[in-house]
């Protein structure tokens, strides 16, 4: 019985070197406590939802399409009015980053959405269908309306009809709070 005991007393002491060298070996034991050069960090995983909508940027294709012409691209947006896409939602916030909630608040900040496929919507009111939506649902995004002689490039003001296939239900915003031209 006294043996029985004593195993007992040993049995966690056994793991202690495997824990030692466990602990010896993470990256965070070899780091230096000095702050990373800000010129070498990797910034693509940083988080946009500090970002307003009309500085935001899609990130590019990671592959370019022409090297593989038989594969979908990753960030398809709906490039003609009538085209639809499915998508997922990757966040919904206020215009200032902040979560958004079902119930009501005394201000009214205005609502941003963004999707996998790099799209985002945004409106200066809190749009109801998408409070009531949650990120990774899935959703089909529909090009509306183009606006008219924008420049070269400029997409903004494009108006995205989005109907949440969860909650069955649809929102017509656009992807920038101003016009192409900046109007």
């Amino acid at each position: 019985m006294r043996k029985q005991g004593n195993m007992r007393r040993f049995s966690g002491v056994g793991l202690l070197p495997l824990l030692m060298v466990a602990a010896c070996t993470q990256p965070s034991f070899l780091a230096s406590n000095s702050p990373p050069d800000r010129s070498t960090v990797d910034h693509t995983h940083e988080s946009i939802a500090n970002i307003s909508a009309h500085d935001f940027k899609p990130p590019p294709d990671p592959v370019p399409a022409d090297e593989f012409p038989n594969t979908e691209r990753i960030s398809m947006l709906p490039a003609k009015v009538g085209e639809c896409a499915d998508t997922t939602i990757t966040s919904i916030t206020d215009r200032f980053g902040a979560d958004l909630t079902p119930g009501r608040s005394k201000k009214d900040t205005g609502t941003i959405v963004r999707f996998s496929n790099s799209g985002v919507q945004v409106s200066l009111a809190k749009e109801r269908a998408v409070v009531r939506s949650q990120i990774f649902d899935k959703v089909n995004m529909c090009l509306v309306d183009i606006p008219k002689d924008c420049p070269a490039g400029d997409e903004r003001g494009r108006l995205y009809k989005t109907t949440n296939l969860r909650t069955g239900e649809s929102w017509n915003l656009r992807n920038d709070v101003k016009s192409c031209g900046g109007a």
